[in-house]
């Protein structure tokens, strides 16, 4: 169940200092400041989290406050508004605040409910490029008559990319997510379509782009619940959506239409890509091998989904110099000293300089995400969502991104496939 956002506001006081932070460690690191936009709609708390970026860090605020930003000054000191409020109220001094604020140049993601914000104000509908009809009764929209627009919780939704060169969606694949659907509303005819959905009760058009004045809006329909926020897609083209309308540095995908020319190989281990996947398994006789990028990474963030056929051994390799310079996230099942998915191994310091103690944290039969942050000495390793490793070791400070499919002949009927992985450099 959603709680009262009035419940959460001792919580938030202390969240907003701590998930805003992001990683923190001497080194300089321009990050994306946003403010976001809550009141009118109950949510989950763990909706926070999903600005949860080395390179953002974010405040919120909260209706019947929120758009007095726009007449304080407040507004300008961000680089990007993000809103994930549902509220009419507001004064014409504080639409002539937010439309400065737009004509600055600075950026807009609107998120899920904010859809339906502002039904007198037809401006936003210009800003936004659309607008979900609440009234019972309908509305008249550019002198059509709409009827009321319609919803329903705990849908599962295929989603389908329909951009697949933008910033922000470039990479990834077609995915489902447990969401809220939304039918009937409005669009404006200029929109930039970046997903669909053929769900039968929601609008095909589910996220796009927006020109207005000097600059891109973003609109993500997605974004409901906790199942929403936890979902690894969903949280990357969030992340995206800000840094795009930041005009900040997107993460670049490291499957592409290239295939596996963007990777140089040691060992006999047989790698594919096909549909966006990238997969390794043992080559003839049980030959191992790696797989690397040809670009070397210092201070970085890897968020990868990934999933295996068992018994497995495998790993994601960064800081990769050499077998003995370099760390692994490990994909495996280790006896002796015990631990699961989510390792740290380290050759030269190890075998493990941290060691995920939680086995249930691994789904062994469907996808599984990492996100693997690097900055300065500090190596952050979370699995699905749990922190499973926060080390300081100065074994390495730069070097590839790599995958390992490792020998033995009881790994023999091993795979190891690997989507949606983006890196952002953070130097």
């Amino acid at each position: 169940m959603n709680i009262p956002t009035r419940w959460l506001k001792c919580w938030l006081l202390a969240g907003v200092i701590i998930l805003g932070m992001g990683v923190t460690d001497g080194h300089a690191l321009e990050k994306i400041k946003v403010l976001v936009f809550t009141g009118g709609h109950d949510f989950h708390p763990s909706f926070f989290s999903i600005f949860d970026h080395a390179d953002i860090e974010y405040k919120y605020v909260e209706h019947p406050k929120a758009n007095q930003v726009f007449t304080n000054g407040e507004a300008m000191k961000f680089d990007v508004i993000v809103l994930y409020d549902l509220w009419q109220d507001i004064t014409k001094e504080q639409k002539q605040g937010l439309l400065k604020y737009l004509q600055s140049g600075k950026g807009l993601v609107s998120l899920h409910h904010s859809i339906a914000n502002y039904q007198a104000w037809d401006e936003y509908i210009d800003i936004t490029g659309t607008s979900y009809v609440t009234d019972a009764k309908g509305r008249t929209i550019r002198g059509k008559e709409y009827p009321q627009s319609q919803y329903k919780h705990d849908q599962l939704m295929n989603i389908q990319i329909a951009d697949e060169d933008h910033p922000i969606t470039k990479g990834l694949s077609d995915f489902k997510i447990y969401d809220e659907t939304y039918k009937g509303y409005y669009c404006t005819p200029d929109i930039h379509l970046l997903l669909t959905t053929n769900h039968k009760l929601n609008d095909k058009t589910i996220a796009w782009t927006k020109k207005y004045k000097n600059n891109e809006i973003v609109y993500l329909q997605l974004g409901h619940g906790k199942e929403a926020f936890a979902n690894p897609t969903f949280r990357h083209l969030v992340a995206q959506s800000i840094r795009w309308t930041a005009k900040r540095p997107t993460a670049q995908p490291l499957i592409t239409s290239n295939g596996l020319s963007d990777f140089t190989t040691e060992g006999n281990a047989v790698w594919k890509v096909e549909d966006g996947i990238l997969s390794g398994r043992q080559g003839a006789n049980m030959a191992p091998g790696d797989l690397f990028t040809k670009q070397s990474y210092a201070d970085f963030t890897l968020n990868l989904e990934f999933k295996v056929q068992w018994p497995a051994n495998s790993g994601v390799w960064f800081r990769y110099q050499n077998a003995q310079i370099a760390y692994q996230a490990d994909i495996l099942e280790y006896k002796n000293p015990l631990c699961w998915s989510g390792s740290l191994y380290c050759p030269k310091n190890g075998p493990f300089i941290a060691m995920n103690k939680d086995a249930s944290l691994i789904d062994k039969k469907d996808w599984n995400n990492f996100v693997i942050t690097c900055k300065g000495d500090n190596s952050v390793i979370i699995l699905n969502g749990k922190k499973v490793a926060d080390v300081n070791d100065v074994t390495s400070d730069k070097g590839k991104l790599g995958l390992q499919v490792h020998a033995g002949d009881e790994f023999q009927n091993m795979s190891i496939e690997i989507r949606n992985a983006f890196v952002l450099p953070l130097e």
